[in-house]
């Protein structure tokens, strides 16, 4: 690795040591530009640290004593970043040839853009809608609510998730989802750190991207650049449970948070 990375690539883990080495492998693999891989173990108890510092000791680890979420993960990795570029990466994902160079094309070549999302697909390659428009204010209660045993996908979930759209050509777009965001070093001195009101079940993701719009950037959705993602919906496993009671909360907060813009003329293409 060079002494100044092109992106500092960071990777917060909670009992998930397979798949941050499998991360951690396709990034050695794949990556196709200087990087540094800074992993954040959140408390995990699982030999996570170890295990890096095995199989990757050019990674730059973290290794809390105590949980304290993916929020608290992310920031304590903030001041560790050297690269002109950072990739926020959920530890379950598997970056795929040229995705990185993808998403820091974007960002080179357009000084209005403030963070890219790359497509997301599963295992079996199946797409997974990973960027979004505003979402409505009664989302959450449809979708958790009575209603949901009628519809589970009425038309403002649908608007939401963009199912109207072919996910086959750059655009730029409310939010990506946390699992992949790549956005320059200076962001967080332009928009602070993460908001640790937040939780990883009700948002960060979508806040971070408001935070973008609300500095005068857009964001980005770029299917050039395809990401891996093993993931499962946790909070649907138990809609009543503290999990999604707390995403409950967090939705209604961050609508309030970002009120403004909802009619921001700046995000009309983004919600055309």
């Amino acid at each position: 690795m060079n002494a100044r990375p092109d992106v500092s690539v960071v990777i917060v883990a909670w009992r998930s040591r397979d798949d941050v080495l499998q991360c951690l492998d396709s990034l050695r693999e794949n990556a196709g530009m200087a990087y540094e891989a800074i992993v954040v173990d959140d408390g995990s108890g699982d030999g996570t640290p170890e295990a890096v510092r095995e199989h990757h000791p050019d990674a730059r680890m973290v290794a809390k004593l105590v949980n304290e979420g993916l929020v608290a993960g992310r920031n304590a990795a903030l001041p560790l970043i050297r690269g002109r570029l950072v990739l926020m990466l959920d530890a379950d994902t598997v970056v795929r040839p040229d995705a990185l160079p993808a998403l820091a094309r974007v960002l080179d070549e357009n000084p209005c853009v403030g963070l890219v999302g790359p497509k997301l697909v599963g295992a079996d390659g199946e797409l997974h809608l990973s960027c979004r428009r505003y979402p409505a204010l009664a989302l959450p209660i449809l979708r958790r609510g009575p209603y949901a045993r009628i519809n589970d996908d009425p038309p403002v979930h649908r608007r939401h998730m963009m199912k109207d759209y072919g996910h086959d050509h750059e655009r730029p777009v409310a939010w990506v989802q946390g699992a992949a965001q790549m956005w320059r070093a200076d962001l967080p001195a332009l928009i602070g750190q993460y908001d640790r009101r937040v939780s990883s079940y009700g948002g960060e993701d979508m806040d971070w991207c408001f935070r973008v719009w609300r500095a005068g950037l857009e964001v980005r959705y770029v299917p050039e650049a395809t990401v891996v993602h093993l993931w499962q919906q946790m909070t649907r496993r138990s809609l009543y449970g503290r999990k999604s009671w707390r995403a409950f909360s967090d939705f209604y907060y961050l609508q309030w948070k970002h009120r403004r813009l909802r009619r921001d003329p700046r995000l009309a293409e983004a919600l055309a």
